[in-house]
């Protein structure tokens, strides 16, 4: 993929609830990460940091922390001493992905004083999000104050005219009261998917990509650009994941705001539900080995899973007239093989058939996996960070 200035050293922050990950890019070259993750101990919640070189090493540091709120400054401490920022080689920017919320969020910005505004109104939709975002801007700003801090929206790929399922059929005041939209998510993992796939020379008219991770969307593209998405306003909304319900009746999630108050039912259904809820594991290997071994909680998960995926893809296909390629991307879909024969068994009356020895090829990379006389149907490896820092280099050259 084409860069803006190749030679740019990008920090990318991922903040969760409980940790936060650090990767330093020199381009698009991942040249050293950092995963600060909470552990037990004496009863006692500390946090220790996992470094990982570009050669896969990996190092736990010799030190704990008590509380998340030092990581950044420990993170260009260590990023310092391992010579990978310095005075000859400083930061152009820190990337910070934001979660698909309202217009302002569904393009790219430099953080500046209505960023924060912004965050602040999308709090009520966004409870899990909005803090972890919140507190890995102002770290940033605090222990980088001259270099500039990006968020990165998750939907900019998906936020476009091509788009036919962007709005709800809700009262227009409300709409707007609260700025809902169907933004979708997943689009640094879209965006780069639509430049990979034209850069390989697979676009078709009418393709379905398929994100399957820890969480799972699907996005119908026509002449390679967005038509439809599986996620809405929140990643909620959509296909059931490792631990989201994915779409469910609006009255059940009222139901859940009422008794538990409307913070809590969003991260009951975002953070304890789908397959973990069904089996009791959010890792689909685990899934698949217990459906083997005939378990009928890994069975329904597995079931339900595959159901999802496949209705998806032929209600896109239906609402697009066709399809011409499927493509599988991300954790899941690039590596499970029981997942993507299972997904594609259910659509062979669309003109879909797989090799039975479908392994990923990655010296091309990417592979066809499917038999000879079917349609197409590609395995390519996504790279989020990828897209990120190429929008972030033109956010930047733009000013």
């Amino acid at each position: 993929m084409a860069m803006t200035n190749i030679t740019k050293i990008f920090l990318v922050l991922n903040s969760g609830s409980s940790s936060e990950k650090f990767s330093l890019y020199e381009g698009e070259d991942e040249v050293c990460s950092l995963y600060f993750e909470g552990i037990e101990e004496n009863g006692i919640k500390k946090f220790i940091c996992t470094i990982t070189r570009a050669d896969g090493s990996e190092e736990v540091v010799d030190k704990k922390w008590d509380s998340l709120d030092v990581a950044f400054k420990e993170a260009k401490a260590i990023f310092e001493k391992e010579g990978f920022i310095n005075a000859a080689h400083p930061l152009d920017g820190i990337l910070v992905r934001v979660v698909a919320a309202g217009k302002y969020f569904s393009k790219n910005h430099i953080v500046d004083e209505k960023t924060f505004e912004e965050l602040e109104k999308v709090r009520v939709t966004n409870p899990l999000h909005v803090p972890g975002t919140e507190r890995g801007i102002k770290n940033a700003k605090e222990t980088f104050p001259d270099v500039p801090v990006m968020v990165m929206s998750d939907s900019e790929a998906l936020t476009c005219e091509t788009r036919k399922d962007a709005d709800y059929a809700l009262p227009k005041e409300i709409v707007e009261e609260f700025d809902l939209g169907r933004w979708g998510a997943h689009g640094a993992s879209y965006g780069y998917m639509m430049g990979r796939i034209q850069e390989l020379g697979l676009l078709e008219k009418k393709m379905i990509v398929c994100h399957l991770g820890s969480g799972c969307s699907v996005t119908a593209l026509e002449d390679g650009k967005p038509a439809y998405t599986s996620m809405g306003e929140t990643p909620l909304e959509g296909l059931m994941s490792s631990t989201r319900t994915g779409s469910i009746d609006p009255t059940v999630g009222a139901l859940l705001g009422e008794k538990l108050g409307a913070a809590e039912a969003i991260k009951l259904m975002n953070k304890q539900s789908g397959l973990l809820a069904l089996a009791g594991s959010n890792d689909m290997r685990e899934i698949i080995a217990g459906a083997e071994e005939d378990r009928v909680d890994a069975a329904l998960a597995y079931n339900m899973f595959v159901d999802g995926v496949a209705g998806k893809i032929g209600e896109f296909a239906a609402k697009m007239g066709g399809v011409d390629a499927i493509v599988f991307t991300a954790t899941i879909g690039e590596r499970s093989i029981p997942v993507r024969n299972s997904v594609i068994s259910k659509l062979e009356f669309m003109g879909f058939k797989l090799k039975n020895d479908a392994k990923m090829d990655k010296s091309k990379g990417y592979a066809n996996i499917a038999e000879e006389g079917s349609k197409p149907v590609y395995v390519i490896p996504t790279n989020e960070a990828a897209y990120m820092i190429k929008k972030a280099a033109e956010l930047l050259d733009a000013e």
